[in-house]
């Protein structure tokens, strides 16, 4: 620096100190401070989409709480197998003539007394009653834990669905984003095109038109991606303001794996898996075990019962003798007038204790209790009749759910191939309307065709390019719902 003028050399460590400082300054703002990174939401994949509706929907957290009631219902049927046990304590205040419940002896004073008992009962017999309804509340656990299952493939069904929807709606997109700068692309060859006197000027206005309607598609699918894709959060319970995107899948390899069974291979194996067939047999066993619980009330029941009680007055007395002996006249004999008397010990009242009341008034006592059901106005064959109904009504259930789900199989299978043989069409008429659209474009810049002609051939390659990729995810769709009955994952893998 021995060059420099000596004014520019002191300016310049000037600024090399301030430099040095500020550089100081900032990374002791940066050691003090935690760093800021921005970091990008992870995208969701559809077991990740499934997983958090599952975890936020308040239908299966209904029939969490269903199973939790039962399980319940099953330790209250388990425990009434067991000794009741209770006690039991009164206070009373007589006032006026009455008996003193300690002595019998009629009183007229006011009389504060106590009652205690303890007594337990347990059942011996009742005609099988009470297994019968532990086996009967172990099964409607089963039932509610089914019916959760069904609701939480449903809730999965429905994810996957709008999952696709929001896919299709994004390619939709991709595909109009992609016309768009086909067009611009032809656009701006026409125009030079025109300024070379090639072309007229009317060509390049209706594809600057053509552009701004291919514009007005990508705007039109931009809000329809964002339409797919906030349906597919409210069905998560997932707040529409924060950063959501989803993963792509393989959709062509996906929709090239042959689907073979046939919809009575698919039947069969959905009436052994599908939760609701399932539950609907189980209710079936469960009405046979109400039949048998309904009978049990023609059997007698045999009740033990024992317990203790003990009672207490402030008008009971307590007199203790004294050992001493008193003479008391008890008359005369005839005739001499000599007086007859009669030796008594002497006694003396003593403090009777509230705990001494309760010792000589204990009482204890054991039962046992026979009951015979002879007449109760017809209510035990009622519910008898009644139950028979209910399990008849439960075997239509079956019967019904079964017909159904062969029925939705059927028609599933028959959507399943119409969507193949109708992706299969579009896919060979998109390749038709692409060749067709280069030649259409080859001959447009030779000017052996106008723009209208063009724009028709423009037209049908982008309808059909939108329609293939409907089709194609129909078809993934249908396919899907076919696995669904066969009790596949909904992983799109």
């Amino acid at each position: 620096m021995s060059y420099l003028h000596p004014f520019t050399r002191k300016n310049l460590r000037f600024a090399l100190l301030l430099s040095i400082g500020m550089l100081g300054a900032f990374g002791l703002r940066a050691q003090g401070q935690p760093e800021n990174k921005t970091t990008k939401s992870s995208k969701w994949s559809i077991q990740k989409c499934i997983d958090h509706a599952i975890e936020h929907n308040i239908d299966i957290k209904q029939n969490a709480l269903t199973i939790k009631t039962n399980e319940y219902n099953v330790q209250q049927s388990k425990l009434a197998r067991y000794p009741s046990v209770n006690a039991s304590a009164t206070q009373g205040l007589n006032f006026g003539r009455s008996i003193d419940p300690t002595t019998n002896e009629f009183i007229n004073t006011r009389v504060l007394t106590n009652n205690f008992s303890l007594d337990a009962s347990v059942t011996l017999y009742n005609g099988g009653r009470l297994q019968k309804t532990v086996k009967r509340d172990l099964k409607n656990i089963e039932i509610s834990k089914l019916d959760l299952k069904a609701t939480t493939n449903t809730v999965s069904l429905n994810i996957a669905t709008s999952y696709l929807d929001v896919l299709l709606n994004q390619e939709l997109l991709t595909a109009a984003q992609q016309q768009v700068a086909s067009t611009k692309e032809q656009l701006t060859r026409t125009e030079k095109l025109l300024k070379a006197g090639s072309v007229a000027e009317n060509e390049v206005i209706n594809l600057r038109a053509t552009l701004a309607n291919d514009e007005l598609q990508v705007v039109t699918s931009e809000n329809n991606v964002n339409l797919a894709r906030l349906r597919l959060m409210q069905l998560m319970n997932l707040p529409s303001n924060e950063s959501f995107e989803v993963e792509q899948i393989d959709v062509e390899n996906l929709v090239a794996q042959p689907h073979n069974e046939t919809p009575a291979q698919i039947f069969d194996i959905a009436k052994v898996s599908q939760p609701t067939i399932k539950s609907a047999l189980l209710s079936v066993e469960n009405s046979e075990m109400s039949i048998n619980i309904a009978k049990a009330d023609r059997y007698p029941t045999l009740t033990l019962g024992a317990g203790v009680l003990t009672r207490f007055s402030d008008a009971g007395r307590l007199f203790q003798e004294t050992g001493e002996v008193a003479q008391t006249p008890i008359g005369f004999v005839n005739g001499t007038n000599q007086t007859v008397v009669r030796q008594i010990n002497v006694t003396e009242e003593q403090p009777y204790t509230f705990g001494q009341q309760l010792s000589d008034n204990l009482t204890q006592y054991v039962s046992l209790r026979l009951s015979i059901p002879i007449f109760n106005g017809g209510q035990v064959n009622r519910n008898i009749s009644t139950s028979i109904i209910q399990k008849r009504q439960a075997e239509l259930t079956v019967q019904n759910r079964k017909n159904q789900l062969r029925q939705d199989i059927e028609q599933a299978y028959n959507n399943a191939k119409a969507s193949q043989n109708s992706y299969q069409a579009r896919k060979k008429l998109l390749e038709s309307r692409e060749l067709a659209f280069d030649i259409a474009k080859k001959r447009f810049n030779a000017g052996a065709m106008n723009s209208v002609d063009f724009n028709l051939a423009k037209i049908d390659r982008d309808r059909a390019q939108s329609d293939m990729i409907r089709a194609k995810y129909d078809y993934l769709f249908r396919t899907e719902v076919l696995n669904f009955y066969m009790d596949k994952p909904l992983d799109f893998k």
